[in-house]
């Protein structure tokens, strides 16, 4: 009974992000931007994962200068990080970390996600933000390959760009990056 509990809440998830993606698709999202700081959104989105982390003995650190304001629709943000992150977590082992990270300078505003995980075998690594895509080398047999696609849409919808660097046996790092333009 648990284990049929449990795929009902994986297919709703799934359906709810397929749904997601259709809206942005459709042009039927209507980011509601607005200027705020940028820590405190980033430790909600820590803190929505935390008592996971902690299940798994993994820890997830911020670093954040508290004076980077940013304008962003915190719902569809939030949902973006927070794909990223769980993946993060679906890839390290007990003990590993995460590390979400806030800077800015003169030109831009970046958010670093970086774990200390198995990484990204280099035949995935162009291929991880296509929908659907699943690595063959995926020990995770839960996900669907939308997560991550999800999240370069909602931040692309944002005016920002995302990247990621990895090495195998050495983790991956994220970077979501919003030109100050788009954030006046």
């Amino acid at each position: 009974m648990q284990k049929s509990q449990r795929e009902l809440l994986r297919m709703e998830n799934l359906i709810q992000n397929l749904l997601k993606l259709a809206k942005i698709d459709a042009g039927t999202i209507v980011l509601e931007k607005n200027s705020r700081e940028l820590k405190p959104f980033l430790e909600e989105c820590r803190i929505v994962l935390m008592t996971r982390a902690e299940r798994e003995n993994k820890k997830i650190n911020l670093v954040c200068d508290p004076s980077i304001r940013m304008s962003f629709d915190e719902i569809w943000l939030g949902e973006a990080l927070e794909n990223i992150i769980k993946n993060a977590l679906d890839h390290t082992k007990k003990t590993d970390q995460i590390e979400i990270c806030g800077v800015e300078n003169s030109l831009l505003i970046e958010i670093t996600i970086k774990d200390n995980g198995a990484g990204i075998d280099p035949e995935d690594i162009h291929h991880i933000f296509e929908r659907f895509y699943r690595s063959r080398y995926s020990k995770d047999h839960q996900g669907i390959g939308i997560g991550l696609a999800l999240s370069k849409t909602i931040i692309e919808k944002h005016g920002g760009t995302i990247t990621v660097y990895s090495e195998l046996g050495k983790g991956t790092v994220f970077h979501v990056i919003f030109p100050k333009l788009t954030n006046l």
